[in-house]
C-alpha cells in the first residue's frame, strides 16, 4: 500500500471484523490479468487465521464492488504460507 489514505481505508475495512487484528500491509504482485495480494497482519495472542480470512474478505469485498470487471477467483493460493514453511517469509 503506498498511499496513506488507502492504507488507512484498507486498516478500516479489515478491522470491522476483528478486536483484536491489525492489517499491516498489503503487497500486490501482478502476473498476466491476475493479481495476487500479500496481507501482513498482528493478531495478538491467537494463532488468528481465521481472523486474517475474516478480515481480508472484507477487502476483496470491498474491491470486488469497487473496480469494474474485477472478481475474486480464489481467496488462499499457492502463495499462502498458512502451516507450511515458504521462502518467501524469508525474503519479505
Amino acid at each position: 500500500i503506498e498511499h496513506n489514505d488507502q492504507k488507512e481505508m484498507l486498516q478500516s475495512l479489515f478491522a470491522e471484523t476483528t478486536r483484536f487484528g491489525k492489517l499491516g500491509s498489503v503487497k500486490c504482485s501482478v502476473a498476466g490479468r491476475t493479481a495476487y495480494l500479500r496481507v501482513r497482519c498482528t493478531t495478538g495472542d491467537a494463532m488468528g487465521m481465521n481472523m486474517v480470512g475474516k478480515g481480508v474478505n472484507r477487502i476483496i469485498e470491498h474491491l470486488v464492488n469497487i473496480v469494474p470487471g474485477m472478481e475474486l477467483v480464489a481467496l488462499s493460493g499457492n502463495t499462502c504460507t498458512d502451516k507450511k514453511p515458504s521462502a518467501v517469509n524469508w525474503i519479505e
